[in-house]
Protein backbone atom coordinates (compact mmCIF):
# COMPACT_ATOMS: atom_id res chain seq x y z
CA UNK A 1 0.00 0.00 0.00
CA UNK A 2 1.45 3.20 -1.00
CA UNK A 3 2.66 6.21 1.37
CA UNK A 4 -0.73 8.17 1.53
CA UNK A 5 -0.59 12.08 0.80
CA UNK A 6 -1.96 15.02 2.80
CA UNK A 7 -2.48 18.47 1.01
CA UNK A 8 -2.07 21.04 3.02
CA UNK A 9 -3.54 24.58 1.27
CA UNK A 10 -3.81 27.30 3.76
CA UNK A 11 -3.69 30.52 1.32
CA UNK A 12 -6.06 29.85 -1.46
CA UNK A 13 -9.04 31.32 0.14
CA UNK A 14 -10.19 34.33 -1.14
CA UNK A 15 -13.18 34.94 2.03
CA UNK A 16 -13.23 37.42 4.22
CA UNK A 17 -15.74 37.16 7.03
CA UNK A 18 -18.06 40.22 7.45
CA UNK A 19 -16.63 40.75 11.30
CA UNK A 20 -13.19 40.45 10.40
CA UNK A 21 -13.69 42.72 6.85
CA UNK A 22 -14.82 45.69 9.45
CA UNK A 23 -11.66 45.53 10.97
CA UNK A 24 -9.78 46.28 7.68
CA UNK A 25 -8.51 49.93 6.98
CA UNK A 26 -8.60 48.93 3.41
CA UNK A 27 -11.24 50.13 0.92
CA UNK A 28 -13.17 47.60 -1.43
CA UNK A 29 -10.62 48.27 -3.98
CA UNK A 30 -7.61 48.35 -1.63
CA UNK A 31 -8.62 45.06 -0.55
CA UNK A 32 -9.32 43.42 -3.70
CA UNK A 33 -5.94 44.34 -4.95
CA UNK A 34 -4.62 42.89 -1.53
CA UNK A 35 -5.98 39.37 -1.73
CA UNK A 36 -5.09 39.45 -5.36
CA UNK A 37 -1.25 39.75 -4.52
CA UNK A 38 -1.57 37.56 -1.26
CA UNK A 39 -3.72 34.83 -2.30
CA UNK A 40 -2.45 31.44 -3.57
CA UNK A 41 -5.07 31.67 -5.89
CA UNK A 42 -6.68 28.54 -7.73
CA UNK A 43 -3.90 25.82 -5.28
CA UNK A 44 -7.12 24.02 -4.16
CA UNK A 45 -7.38 23.51 -7.76
CA UNK A 46 -3.78 23.19 -8.89
CA UNK A 47 -3.30 20.51 -6.47
CA UNK A 48 -5.22 17.36 -6.26
CA UNK A 49 -3.19 14.41 -6.27
CA UNK A 50 -3.66 13.56 -2.37
CA UNK A 51 -5.35 11.94 -0.34
CA UNK A 52 -6.47 13.60 1.78
CA UNK A 53 -6.74 17.54 2.15
CA UNK A 54 -6.80 20.15 4.56
CA UNK A 55 -7.92 23.87 2.88
CA UNK A 56 -7.85 26.71 5.30
CA UNK A 57 -11.07 28.14 4.99
CA UNK A 58 -10.95 31.98 5.07
CA UNK A 59 -7.99 34.42 3.88
CA UNK A 60 -4.45 34.65 5.15
CA UNK A 61 -5.56 38.38 5.62
CA UNK A 62 -7.98 37.71 8.84
CA UNK A 63 -5.49 34.36 10.02
CA UNK A 64 -1.99 32.96 8.50
CA UNK A 65 -1.87 29.47 9.62
CA UNK A 66 1.83 29.00 8.31
CA UNK A 67 2.87 30.93 10.65
CA UNK A 68 4.09 30.37 14.16
CA UNK A 69 1.38 31.11 16.75
CA UNK A 70 3.68 33.17 19.10
CA UNK A 71 5.08 35.95 17.81
CA UNK A 72 8.48 35.73 19.38
CA UNK A 73 9.13 32.50 17.14
CA UNK A 74 7.87 34.20 13.59
CA UNK A 75 10.23 36.48 11.95
CA UNK A 76 7.48 37.87 9.43
CA UNK A 77 6.28 40.04 12.48
CA UNK A 78 8.79 42.26 11.78
CA UNK A 79 6.39 43.13 8.50
CA UNK A 80 3.37 42.70 10.52
CA UNK A 81 2.71 39.38 9.02
CA UNK A 82 2.85 37.14 11.55
CA UNK A 83 -0.22 34.76 12.40
CA UNK A 84 -2.61 37.42 12.46
CA UNK A 85 -1.43 40.34 10.02
CA UNK A 86 -1.34 43.82 11.03
CA UNK A 87 0.24 45.27 7.67
CA UNK A 88 -0.77 45.02 4.15
CA UNK A 89 2.37 43.54 1.84
CA UNK A 90 3.50 47.16 0.91
CA UNK A 91 3.58 47.72 4.71
CA UNK A 92 0.68 50.06 5.10
CA UNK A 93 -1.81 49.54 7.71
CA UNK A 94 -3.42 46.28 7.46
CA UNK A 95 -5.78 46.70 10.83
CA UNK A 96 -5.11 47.44 14.76
CA UNK A 97 -5.16 44.47 16.75
CA UNK A 98 -5.28 44.67 20.61
CA UNK A 99 -3.82 41.22 22.65
CA UNK A 100 -7.14 39.84 23.19
CA UNK A 101 -8.44 40.11 19.52
CA UNK A 102 -5.51 37.89 17.92
CA UNK A 103 -5.87 35.27 20.84
CA UNK A 104 -9.50 35.23 19.75
CA UNK A 105 -9.00 35.27 15.91
CA UNK A 106 -6.37 32.11 16.70
CA UNK A 107 -8.52 30.46 18.51
CA UNK A 108 -11.16 30.96 15.39
CA UNK A 109 -9.14 29.73 13.05
CA UNK A 110 -5.60 28.97 13.23
CA UNK A 111 -5.99 26.54 16.36
CA UNK A 112 -9.07 24.03 14.58
CA UNK A 113 -6.93 24.30 11.46
CA UNK A 114 -4.08 22.33 12.93
CA UNK A 115 -5.98 20.81 15.05
CA UNK A 116 -7.11 18.88 11.86
CA UNK A 117 -3.87 18.67 10.27
CA UNK A 118 -2.67 16.82 13.47
CA UNK A 119 -5.54 14.25 13.33
CA UNK A 120 -5.18 13.92 9.74
CA UNK A 121 -1.34 12.99 9.58
CA UNK A 122 -2.63 10.73 12.39
CA UNK A 123 -5.33 8.77 10.82
CA UNK A 124 -2.88 7.98 8.22
CA UNK A 125 -0.04 6.59 10.71
CA UNK A 126 -2.65 5.00 12.17
CA UNK A 127 -4.01 3.37 8.89
CA UNK A 128 -0.91 2.59 7.16
CA UNK A 129 2.35 3.72 9.29
CA UNK A 130 3.45 6.83 7.27
CA UNK A 131 2.49 9.93 6.17
CA UNK A 132 3.53 12.71 3.21
CA UNK A 133 2.39 15.92 3.25
CA UNK A 134 2.77 18.38 0.46
CA UNK A 135 2.46 22.03 1.68
CA UNK A 136 0.88 23.35 -1.34
CA UNK A 137 1.36 26.90 -2.32
CA UNK A 138 2.21 29.39 -5.62
CA UNK A 139 3.80 32.95 -5.60
CA UNK A 140 4.34 36.10 -7.45
CA UNK A 141 6.53 36.34 -10.50
CA UNK A 142 7.84 39.92 -9.30
CA UNK A 143 8.97 40.08 -6.01
CA UNK A 144 6.11 42.10 -3.29
CA UNK A 145 7.73 44.30 -0.75
CA UNK A 146 7.04 42.25 2.18
CA UNK A 147 9.58 39.27 0.47
CA UNK A 148 12.43 39.06 1.90
CA UNK A 149 13.77 37.82 -1.48
CA UNK A 150 13.99 40.68 -4.17
CA UNK A 151 15.76 39.16 -6.68
CA UNK A 152 13.71 39.69 -9.83
CA UNK A 153 14.70 36.55 -11.38
CA UNK A 154 12.42 33.92 -10.14
CA UNK A 155 12.20 30.27 -10.81
CA UNK A 156 9.29 28.16 -12.09
CA UNK A 157 8.95 26.79 -8.36
CA UNK A 158 10.12 26.68 -5.20
CA UNK A 159 10.93 23.40 -3.10
CA UNK A 160 10.69 23.68 0.52
CA UNK A 161 12.26 21.69 2.66
CA UNK A 162 13.00 20.83 6.64
CA UNK A 163 15.94 18.77 7.41
CA UNK A 164 14.24 16.24 9.89
CA UNK A 165 11.34 15.66 7.55
CA UNK A 166 12.43 16.22 3.99
CA UNK A 167 14.65 13.30 2.81
CA UNK A 168 17.18 14.39 0.24
CA UNK A 169 15.55 12.06 -1.72
CA UNK A 170 12.58 13.93 -2.25
CA UNK A 171 13.53 16.77 -2.77
CA UNK A 172 15.91 15.43 -5.42
CA UNK A 173 12.77 13.70 -7.56
CA UNK A 174 10.79 16.84 -7.11
CA UNK A 175 13.20 18.94 -8.74
CA UNK A 176 14.32 16.15 -11.13
CA UNK A 177 11.13 15.35 -11.96
CA UNK A 178 10.80 19.17 -13.07
CA UNK A 179 13.33 20.29 -14.48
CA UNK A 180 12.75 16.55 -16.88
CA UNK A 181 9.56 18.81 -18.47
CA UNK A 182 11.95 22.08 -19.19
CA UNK A 183 11.13 24.06 -15.67
CA UNK A 184 13.51 25.64 -13.62
CA UNK A 185 13.24 24.71 -9.93
CA UNK A 186 14.87 25.57 -6.98
CA UNK A 187 15.11 24.37 -3.25
CA UNK A 188 14.73 26.83 -0.18
CA UNK A 189 14.99 29.65 -2.98
CA UNK A 190 13.11 31.92 -3.03
CA UNK A 191 10.92 30.43 -0.44
CA UNK A 192 12.08 27.99 2.71
CA UNK A 193 10.37 25.48 4.91
CA UNK A 194 7.27 22.70 5.12
CA UNK A 195 4.79 22.75 7.42
CA UNK A 196 4.63 19.72 9.55
CA UNK A 197 2.28 19.36 12.71
CA UNK A 198 3.52 20.69 15.90
CA UNK A 199 3.00 17.36 17.47
CA UNK A 200 5.33 15.50 15.29
CA UNK A 201 7.93 17.80 14.83
CA UNK A 202 11.59 16.32 14.58
CA UNK A 203 10.53 13.43 16.54
CA UNK A 204 8.30 11.11 14.01
CA UNK A 205 10.29 10.20 10.87
CA UNK A 206 7.41 8.71 9.48
CA UNK A 207 5.47 11.93 8.75
CA UNK A 208 7.51 13.33 6.30
CA UNK A 209 6.97 17.15 4.50
CA UNK A 210 7.64 18.89 1.28
CA UNK A 211 6.28 22.43 0.03
CA UNK A 212 5.82 23.29 -3.34
CA UNK A 213 5.38 26.81 -4.80
CA UNK A 214 4.29 27.56 -8.06
CA UNK A 215 5.20 30.26 -10.18
CA UNK A 216 1.45 32.02 -10.87
CA UNK A 217 2.91 33.45 -14.27
CA UNK A 218 2.83 29.46 -15.39
CA UNK A 219 -1.00 29.33 -15.07
CA UNK A 220 -2.81 32.63 -14.43
CA UNK A 221 -2.89 35.50 -15.83
CA UNK A 222 -2.50 39.56 -15.18
CA UNK A 223 -6.07 39.80 -14.53
CA UNK A 224 -6.25 36.78 -12.17
CA UNK A 225 -7.83 34.34 -14.82
CA UNK A 226 -6.35 30.58 -15.58
CA UNK A 227 -4.26 30.94 -18.15
CA UNK A 228 -4.40 28.55 -21.10
CA UNK A 229 -1.51 26.49 -19.36
CA UNK A 230 -3.70 25.84 -16.22
CA UNK A 231 -4.38 22.43 -17.27
CA UNK A 232 -0.42 21.42 -18.16
CA UNK A 233 0.76 22.86 -14.69
CA UNK A 234 -1.95 20.81 -12.96
CA UNK A 235 -1.56 17.52 -14.85
CA UNK A 236 2.79 18.08 -14.01
CA UNK A 237 1.61 18.86 -10.77
CA UNK A 238 -0.54 15.46 -9.99
CA UNK A 239 2.43 13.58 -11.83
CA UNK A 240 4.93 14.53 -10.31
CA UNK A 241 3.26 14.38 -5.83
CA UNK A 242 2.49 10.62 -7.52
CA UNK A 243 6.08 10.27 -8.27
CA UNK A 244 6.74 11.41 -4.64
CA UNK A 245 4.71 9.17 -2.84
CA UNK A 246 7.16 6.45 -4.25
CA UNK A 247 10.06 7.90 -3.51
CA UNK A 248 8.72 7.79 0.26
CA UNK A 249 7.41 3.68 -0.05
Amino acid sequence: MSVPVVLHIPHASLSVPEEYRREFRLDDAALRRELFLMTDRYCDRLFTAGDERVVFPVSRLVCDPERFRDDLDEPMVAVGMGAVYTRCSDGSVLRDVTPERREAILRAFYDPHHERLTRTAARCLSARGACLIVDCHSFSSVPLPHEPEQADDRPDFCIGTDPFHTPPALADAAVGFLSGLGYRAAVDHLFAGTIVPMAYYRTETRVTSIMIEVNRALYMNADGTPRGRFKQVKAALDAMINKLRQVVD
